[in-house]
């Protein structure tokens, strides 16, 4: 199972907090190797957990081109709405609830895990903002992926999320064609002409603020990771983006016409 083995790799960045204990840094590296936050030991082979968290991947660049603020104030809406929907008091024992599930217990809502990729100035300040957020089933991390482990990280997702806007209006973000080439869906930023890439219900859907990216997580995440129709759904669009957007099918059916137009 490829993505057990990438998690294997990276087990002490993905149980390694920014600031503080989390929902996740719980799940503290064990001698099993085939235990991962994601994967486990059931019924004498490897699986993924019931209970895991959901994987959501974003790239970015760390510059002011993509508001990553979105991002935090979208998770954070996410961990409130959650907590409110299940009646959760604001008192409430949030370390019993980790150990709770980190046992198994389920919720209708998962946990998530943002693991953000990339290298850029504006890391370290996020960084910063992140240890500051006081979040009870969202986490993220911050990394650096060697480049063969990038698409196993995409091909292992759940969703992927895109903060990439357009200041020209023209220029499509190509972390979105890598998602969809892994067959991952995608929430991207609204701008002017992403609909060229991002089909709204069949591969992915789009947002214009941090309200709406939460509302996207609360309905694509629900029943997770059995009964999410939606996510399935979309994860079947990015899948078939992603086999029919291959490099010579693009190339065959809108460059080539145009050079035999020119050339006559």
């Amino acid at each position: 199972m490829r993505n057990m083995r990438l998690f294997c790799r990276l087990g002490g960045s993905i149980c390694g907090a920014i600031g503080s204990a989390d929902c996740i840094s719980v799940e503290k590296e064990v001698e099993d190797k085939n235990t991962t936050v994601l994967t486990g030991k059931i019924d004498g082979g490897v699986s993924l957990k019931p209970n895991r968290p959901a994987l959501v991947v974003s790239s970015t660049s760390w510059t002011p081109d993509e508001d990553f603020s979105i991002l935090l104030e979208a998770a954070l809406m996410y961990d409130r709405r959650v907590a409110a929907t299940l009646g959760e008091e604001d008192s409430m024992d949030e370390g019993q609830l980790w150990i709770d599930i980190k046992n198994g217990k389920q919720f209708d809502y998962p946990r998530l895990l943002f693991v953000i990729t990339g290298k850029g100035p504006d890391r370290k300040k996020y960084e910063e903002q992140i240890k500051r957020l006081k979040l009870r089933r969202v986490a993220f991390r911050t990394m650096w992926l060697a480049s063969e482990d990038y698409p196993l990280l995409l091909g292992s997702a759940d969703l992927g999320v895109s903060l990439h806007t357009s200041s020209s209006g023209l220029d499509l973000p190509m972390k979105v064609v890598d998602m969809f080439g892994c067959g991952l869906p995608v929430c991207a930023a609204s701008f002017s002409c992403i609909e060229e890439l991002v089909k709204v219900n069949r591969n992915g859907l789009l947002f214009s603020t941090s309200s709406e990216l939460a509302d996207e997580l609360m309905m694509l995440f629900k029943g997770f990771p059995e009964e999410c129709v939606t996510l399935k759904s979309l994860k079947d669009g990015a899948l078939s983006t992603g086999s029919s957007s291959k490099w010579s099918a693009e190339w065959g059916t809108n460059a080539l016409p145009l050079v035999n137009q020119v050339i006559g």
